[in-house]
């Protein structure tokens, strides 16, 4: 009997588990949420083209010309311009001590105030990463978090998770541990 349920397994007529949900493109597509910029500019212009960098902003820029009343502010408690901004250089960021932080390497500011997001971005856990998994390939990429979110308001409609891969797509998969659980009184 156990020889027959063997070959009927090998020929694939054997016990069906769940059956695989199929993946939607969005899956599989590379491309973020928004796109990200290469240098400051709102509306096309530079941020230099008003902004010298000789004397530092002072006041709301809010009242200060047409590019910055289009700006709308809906990040928590974050409601001013200069708690990211640099003051001098508003194309740059800006750290705690006033020193800046380039656009490049905009996760930087993020983790000033994201610090947990940040670590969970840097370790893969949070965010979208392309690429591959192989290193031999070039390894994973990850996006930056103005990739997905709007600096000036970055909660977004969540997204819809991929469905988990299926190690045995006839049945379900059992991991170690779990199964290791159930011999130790169901403590995991």
């Amino acid at each position: 009997m156990l020889a027959v349920v063997f070959a009927m397994n090998l020929l694939g007529d054997g016990p069906k588990g769940e059956p695989i949900a199929k993946l939607l493109p969005a899956y599989s597509d590379n491309a973020t949420v928004r796109k990200v910029r290469k240098e400051m500019t709102f509306d096309g212009a530079p941020c230099q083209s008003c902004h010298d960098g000789v004397d530092p902003i002072q006041g709301d820029p809010k009242g200060k010309g047409v590019f910055h009343e289009a700006i709308k502010i809906q990040h928590g408690r974050n409601q001013h311009c200069f708690n990211c901004h640099n003051r001098k250089q508003p194309a740059d960021f800006a750290n705690f001590d006033g020193s800046p932080i380039k656009l490049a390497d905009v996760q930087m500011l993020c983790a000033k105030c994201h610090g947990t997001t940040y670590r969970d971005w840097n370790d893969g856990v949070h965010g979208k990463r392309t690429g591959f998994w192989d290193v031999s390939k070039g390894g994973p990429k990850p996006t930056v978090c103005i990739a997905c979110h709007d600096p000036h308001w970055p909660i977004f409609k969540p997204l819809t998770a991929a469905p988990a891969p299926h190690v045995n797509p006839r049945g379900p998969a059992k991991s170690a541990h779990r199964a290791g659980a159930e011999e130790h009184g169901g403590h995991e």
